[in-house]
């Protein structure tokens, strides 16, 4: 905790806001069950014992029926105080720690395409309705609609190259310099281009990739062995304290579970723009 994070605040529904919620039916046990594609990903089933995490991607969590609990952390005043939640945005790059003994959704928004902006209440509030309507078994893209989440066309052509490239290369760019030459940008400046455009770090976002190729791996029968290599990890151990420190608890716990996995066709960029886009130009900007 010594690292400075962002002090952005989690956006809440308070346990007892949302109309209906005591009198919600009583749901049948979820099965856990991730949906991931190249973009965005959603999880549904049990709450999970979950440690102090900085989430990557900007994340939604949504009690089925129980509240959960929430606590944040700020470098100028440590953690809050616990709340008991029953809907939440947690901005990327924020150290907090969520416990819950009842179901739960998390939606993983795609930092680049995603709308970045925070939530309202009144979107919290008629989203959460929306999805306990559909129920535990909505797939990725009703999760995401019953949020109104908008996608963003990217303003940066070069960025987006890189990003295509990430997808195409999981285990490449290791060092920052070499996505700045796919950009034709300075390391400097694409650092700077790509922290506001995307949302994120590079590597960060790159680690947020890489977790993706993991769970498609895992989803193909790989081990995690497999997916530790496929996705550019050093090892098995290496990916389970990657995996630890984006979700709070390690691989092989998730699949301890018996998780489905289920893949989806979201593409990180959508193919209009891909095949609409010239070239990059050679010279840097």
């Amino acid at each position: 905790m010594g690292r400075d994070r962002k002090v952005a605040d989690a956006a809440i529904v308070p346990a007892g806001l949302a109309a209906g919620f005591q009198e919600s039916p009583v749901l049948p046990r979820v099965l856990p069950r991730v949906c991931v594609g190249p973009a965005r990903a959603l999880y549904t089933g049990p709450g999970l014992d979950l440690a102090p995490h900085i989430n990557l991607a900007l994340t939604i969590a949504v009690a089925w029926q129980q509240p959960f609990a929430l606590r944040t952390w700020a470098r100028t005043g440590g953690w809050s105080d616990w709340r008991r939640c029953e809907a939440a945005v947690v901005p990327s790059e924020s150290l907090h720690h969520l416990q819950s003994s009842g179901s739960m959704a998390f939606l993983y928004l795609d930092p680049l395409q995603d709308r970045r902006s925070p939530l309202s209440l009144a979107d919290l509030l008629a989203g959460r309705a929306r999805l306990l309507e559909a129920g535990p078994a909505v797939g990725i893209d009703a999760a995401f609609a019953a949020f109104g989440l908008a996608r963003r066309v990217p303003t940066d052509d070069r960025i987006a190259r890189v990003v295509l490239e990430i997808e195409r290369h999981p285990d490449a760019f290791a060092r920052l310099r070499d996505a700045a030459a796919v950009a034709h940008l300075s390391p400097s400046r694409f650092r700077a281009r790509f922290d506001r455009e995307v949302g994120l770090p590079f590597r960060r976002y790159r680690m947020w990739r890489r977790m993706a190729v993991v769970m498609r791996t895992l989803a193909g029968g790989g081990n995690l062995t497999d997916a530790a290599l496929a996705a550019g990890f050093a090892s098995s151990a290496h990916l389970s304290s990657a995996f630890r420190q984006v979700f709070g608890l390690p691989a092989s716990s998730l699949l301890a579970l018996g998780v489905t996995i289920d893949l989806s066709g979201d593409a990180v960029l959508p193919a209009q723009w891909v095949s609409a886009r010239p070239r990059a130009p050679a010279a840097a900007a």
